[in-house]
């Protein structure tokens, strides 16, 4: 016969707030989750500004970037009084090279023979810019190829005029040899020029005083180099 007792389940009672203390509790955690991450991201930031201040103020740092600015001003100095000397010498050269051209011309043309007293005005010039290019003080690497490039080409120049000189004085046989040596160290001089020309245009342009062009305007042998298309000046800052 059954019970009439009735059998009931107990179960835990739920409480109203148990929900919502547990979402209190995840959200708290979050948030600290949130603030430390947060705290962590600024203490790095900090780390690398002040890193950054360190190595900024850091005397040899300093020193080293002083010494590379005085540097930089003294190349950018040098590298433009190279250039208005070597346009200035240029310039006092060019009439010289048309004189030679014409006692010593290129591609078979017929010579008009230079008298003592031209060869002497050459001598003038030419030994004039040996001196004026002797005794260069030291620069950077370009600098110093350029102005090397120089001396040597007006060296070469005045070893031609010294041939053509001897050339006016000495039999017909040794004459022609020697106005063909001059005529050699001539060219010579011409194309060595030229490649210091060329150094001297990249070294402007590296100084920030653009593209400047100091080749000797003469009639080109086939070996000279040659300036290029960029205006005078272009690139300059």
């Amino acid at each position: 016969m059954p019970s009439s007792t009735t059998v009931r389940r107990l179960t835990a009672p739920v409480r109203p707030g148990a929900a919502a203390h547990g979402a209190f509790r995840h959200g708290l955690f979050a948030g600290v989750g949130a603030v430390l991450a947060l705290a962590l991201l600024a203490g790095l930031v900090a780390a690398l500004m002040g890193a950054g201040r360190t190595a900024s103020a850091d005397p040899t740092r300093q020193l080293a970037d002083r010494i590379r600015a005085q540097e930089a001003a003294r190349n950018a100095k040098q590298v433009k009084a190279l250039t208005t000397q070597a346009r200035d010498l240029a310039t006092r050269l060019m009439p010289v090279l048309g004189q030679m051209e014409t006692a010593m011309p290129h591609e078979g043309r017929a010579p008009r023979a230079a008298g003592a007293a031209e060869a002497g005005r050459w001598k003038a010039v030419t030994s004039a810019a040996v001196a004026a290019l002797a005794h260069p003080p030291s620069g950077d690497t370009g600098y110093n190829v350029a102005r090397s490039d120089f001396s040597a080409a007006v060296r070469a120049l005045d070893g031609a005029v010294d041939s053509y000189r001897l050339a006016l004085g000495a039999p017909p046989s040794l004459k022609k040899r020697l106005v063909a040596a001059a005529a050699s160290q001539r060219d010579q001089g011409i194309d060595v020029w030229s490649i210091g020309a060329t150094e001297l245009d990249a070294v402007d342009v590296d100084a920030g005083l653009g593209h400047q062009h100091v080749f000797l305007q003469v009639a080109p042998d086939g070996q000279s180099l040659t300036p290029d298309d960029e205006p005078e000046g272009n690139h300059s800052r």
